[in-house]
């Protein structure tokens, strides 16, 4: 029989117990913490999900091959990565569909306790990193029910302060959140969706990984905990560009990771790839309402299509009511303002944060 090591750790609240094969346990485990939040974490949840992680060769060929015999349909619960879903007894199992570019290295699986399970081929090309998708659903799905809305948007705490900095990709809030770890020593709380609790009391981060572009990094003196910027094109606007777990971001600025903070400030940040100047304008009523409404993902995100393995527990009428009154509460107590600039500009980093800080004092 293998032999398994368990992890229990916290994300927004959610407690899970992460039950790892003993021959892959270091890997996970280290991969895990790496995402893990160092301080202010949020108020428990009193939910609990249990993970179970197998790195099994045998156990992966005798799974795959018998979901090649079964029925399945053809869903897409992330942008452009569609998996065959399938049901065994009491079982769901998602596999990735043969024709898509997704690595054929992995299963997940939903039993009929509500425990959540990966299956890895011991080949897997970094297997470790399945789990937090797994960890990302039921984190979304439960502030849901906690009635918090998400963003797409980064999120930093600014001496205890928190900033929302929301927008589209390529809108440059990497940058901004940079910008304020480098020179405001920011603490990280979310690198690209971030929730608001409810009442937009506090800003509490998703477990994701930090995407850094060349041109940022360019920007920095050279840091242990991330990649050098010759390695990606400096070219605005680029697909291409770094990828940091969230302990090796906050690192490299000597801050820390942490799970939430007071909200007190809303950021639009609009770069562009030329010189215009640095500016700031604050935004009011329904201009910064439908600015921030763009880049709200509740109910609809654009790269998490689907709920799947944690079921949604509202409708999406009700959801889509629940992110209006975070948005009005947002609006009404929370600064927004929209900061312009060329990505040109000499020490923009550094203006940046001046720019942001003199707001927060």
């Amino acid at each position: 029989m293998t032999t398994s090591m368990t992890t229990s750790v916290t994300f927004a609240g959610h407690v899970f117990d992460v039950e790892v094969d003993e021959d892959f346990a270091v890997e996970q485990r280290t991969h895990l913490q790496s995402f893990v939040p160092e301080t202010t974490l949020s108020p428990l949840c009193g939910r609990l999900t249990r993970i179970r992680v197998r790195n099994n060769r045998e156990l992966f060929v005798d799974r795959a091959a018998r979901l090649q015999t079964v029925q399945s349909r053809c869903v897409e619960p992330f942008r452009g990565e569609p998996y065959l879903w399938s049901r065994v007894g009491g079982v769901e199992w998602w596999r990735p569909h043969p024709c898509s570019h997704l690595a054929q290295d992995h299963l997940y699986a939903h039993d009929s306790t509500g425990r959540l399970h990966i299956v890895l081929h011991p080949d897997a090309h970094r297997g470790e990193r399945y789990l937090l998708r797994v960890i990302r659903e039921v984190v979304m799905r439960c502030g849901e029910d906690r009635g918090w809305s998400a963003f797409h948007a980064a999120a930093a705490s600014v001496e205890g302060h928190g900033v929302l900095i929301a927008g589209p990709t390529t809108a440059g809030k990497t940058t901004v959140l940079t910008a304020l770890a480098c020179h405001r020593r920011a603490d990280l709380v979310a690198s690209d969706r971030a929730m608001l609790t409810q009442n937009a009391a506090d800003v509490i981060g998703v477990p994701l990984s930090t995407r850094i572009a060349g041109g940022t990094l360019s920007a920095l003196a050279p840091r242990e905990a991330l990649p050098p910027h010759r390695v990606l094109p400096r070219t605005f606007g680029t697909d291409q560009k770094a990828s940091c777990t969230p302990r090796d971001f906050a690192a490299a600025f000597a801050a820390q990771v942490r799970e939430g903070a007071p909200l007190r400030l809303a950021l639009l940040p609009r770069l562009r790839d030329d010189d215009t100047p640095l500016s700031i304008r604050r935004l009011h009523g329904e201009p910064a309402r439908a600015e921030l409404a763009a880049a709200c993902c509740t109910p609809d995100d654009e790269d998490w299509l689907h709920p799947w393995f944690a079921h949604r527990n509202h409708s999406v009428d009700g959801l889509r009511a629940q992110a209006a009154q975070a948005l009005d509460d947002l609006v009404a107590k929370v600064p927004v303002f929209r900061i312009t600039a060329g990505v040109r500009i000499p020490h923009l980093l550094e203006r940046l944060a001046d720019t942001i800080a003199r707001r927060l004092s």
